[in-house]
């Protein structure tokens, strides 16, 4: 029998998925991608955003710490930072997304080496665009983007984040827990490696310890014979080997997802949203442990230097020289929320889009139904701002509590909402681009008084302007005079609430 109706019948299946060689299965697994211009664009943009505005503050940072202080060594590491990080992730969920079909055309007879092979192919593609995309972007600063050790190092550093991505996509199911362990890894392997001054003995066994001095021109006096590229190859070697050693592995396991939910109403919605943020084990673990370690190592590596901060008290806004490391304890708080909240929020309720139908079709409102996903997004959120606050208080005690909290609680609960809003918009993967981007451009860059005394023109108009200004009000004075700034940070609060209740209703009644 041959023609259409042989095509269709299941020996073909099998005979089709064997015909199937890798080449044919990477074209297949990119024109996927490509079936999604947002995440492929995303791709390219955001290490652009990323090395064009981000290098000049961290070269500034860098020098704080006692890193690299020439701007053209940090600026060229930026490049190998966003390829490696925007890497990371897009292979994770490359991977992830795409479990029970590899397990079904592995089953059919394509092999769990060959389906295997072909996504590690197309991930390296997608390695390429990144570092790609970052190369152009530091082409337009500086010239050392065209020097051979610049390109190679990016490239190195896209490639070991792309088998940490596989890798991380092999054994974790949980989206969120996946997106999660490759941000937080990059964070503490940039901002505590090499370029921002890391010299304790461990970070040496961060990934991109070695590529980040390859880049920087730093020689690291501990490579030996095989030298700090070499190290940098040997990296990105190993993890792709383990990655795909792993991978091979679980190719063949089909996983079984379980959703339950029964009683009545309120109490229905409520059970649901409570198992489905129970299956997030690592979310809770990095709410309750990221901002122990991340908060404690910034202040620690902080030196209590003056720097001018802009502060106004009793009506004038003046310029006041206030500890470096007090400054970095305040500032960690709402950066270290703003990541995990907006997380929090993407995940949450993209996670539990099944269960919201199912509730819709029986009856409950879209907007109870959000209400009760956004109050258990609230309460991972506030959890997070209350461990940041404790681990904060350790080294600096700001002035006024009740304000300090507030206005932390403000910015989580903003990036959390915004985190509701991106998920449905942008997807899981776009979705972790953006609030990778976002926070980092606004918390910890534009409103950073780490960074300048007074935030710049453009942050001004960015969620979180308001909430930091109102933190650093109670932080370093005693009558609150931000008046202002509270009242936009409750009116970007609440449009975003609006939004967000706009958007969940559209797409609960088109579903």
């Amino acid at each position: 029998m041959t023609g259409p109706a042989a095509a269709g019948s299941p020996g073909s299946v099998g005979d089709s998925a064997r015909r199937a060689g890798p080449v044919l299965l990477v074209r297949e697994w990119l024109t996927e991608y490509a079936r999604r211009p947002l995440n492929l664009a995303l791709l390219v943009v955001v290490p652009i955003v990323f090395v064009s505005l981000s290098a000049g503050a961290l070269a500034d940072f860098a020098d704080l710490l006692g890193g690299a202080s020439d701007l053209g060594q940090v600026e060229a590491a930026t490049a190998g930072w966003a390829a490696a990080v925007l890497s990371g992730v897009a292979a994770f969920f490359h991977i992830s997304g795409s479990r029970e079909a590899d397990h079904r055309l592995a089953a059919a007879g394509a092999g769990a080496r060959r389906v295997v092979v072909s996504r590690l192919l197309s991930t390296l593609v997608l390695a390429a665009l990144a570092s790609l995309g970052a190369l152009v972007a530091l082409g337009f600063r500086t010239p050392v983007a065209a020097r051979a050790e610049v390109i190679g190092a990016t490239a190195i550093s896209a490639l070991i984040y792309a088998g940490i991505g596989i890798l991380v996509g092999a054994v974790v199911r949980s989206e969120m827990n996946g997106s999660l362990i490759i941000v937080f890894a990059w964070i503490f392997d940039v901002f505590f490696g090499p370029g921002m001054g890391g010299t304790a003995t461990f970070t040496r066994a961060f990934p991109l310890h070695f590529p980040t001095l390859v880049t920087t021109g730093v020689g690291s006096g501990h490579a030996g014979p095989v030298g700090d590229l070499g190290w940098s190859v040997l990296w990105a070697v190993a993890m792709l080997a383990l990655a795909g050693r792993v991978l091979v592995a679980t190719t063949g396991v089909k996983t079984v997802r379980v959703v339950s939910a029964r009683a009545r109403r309120l109490r229905v919605a409520l059970v649901s949203a409570a198992r489905q943020m129970s299956r997030m084990p690592i979310m809770w673990v990095l709410i309750l442990g990221l901002p122990v370690a991340f908060i404690s190592a910034s202040i620690a590596a902080t030196p209590d230097e003056p720097i001018p901060v802009e502060l106004v008290e009793g009506g004038r806004r003046t310029l006041v020289l206030l500890s470096m490391a007090d400054v970095h304890g305040a500032v960690m708080v709402p950066i270290t929320v703003g990541f995990l909240a907006g997380l929090a929020g993407l995940f949450g309720i993209l996670d539990s889009a099944r269960a919201d139908r199912r509730l819709s079709l029986t009856g409950f409102r879209p907007v109870e139904i959000l209400g009760v996903r956004m109050g258990v997004i609230a309460v991972a959120s506030l959890l997070a701002t209350a461990v940041a606050m404790a681990v904060t208080s350790v080294s600096f005690g700001p002035v006024d509590w009740w304000v300090f909290a507030g206005a932390n609680a403000l910015v989580a609960l903003t990036y959390s909402t915004i985190g509701v809003i991106v998920g449905p918009v942008f997807g899981r993967l776009g979705g972790t681009y953006v609030l990778l981007v976002l926070p980092f451009l606004d918390v910890g860059l534009a409103q950073n008084a780490m960074f300048d005394a007074s935030p710049p023109s453009w942050g001004r108009f960015l969620p979180a302007h308001g909430g930091v200004r109102v933190m650093m009000d109670g932080a370093f004075t005693p009558g609150f005079d931000e008046w202002g700034a509270l009242v936009l940070a409750l009116a970007w609060l609440a449009a975003l609430l609006g939004v967000a209740v706009l958007l969940f209703r559209r797409l609960t009644v088109a579903s």
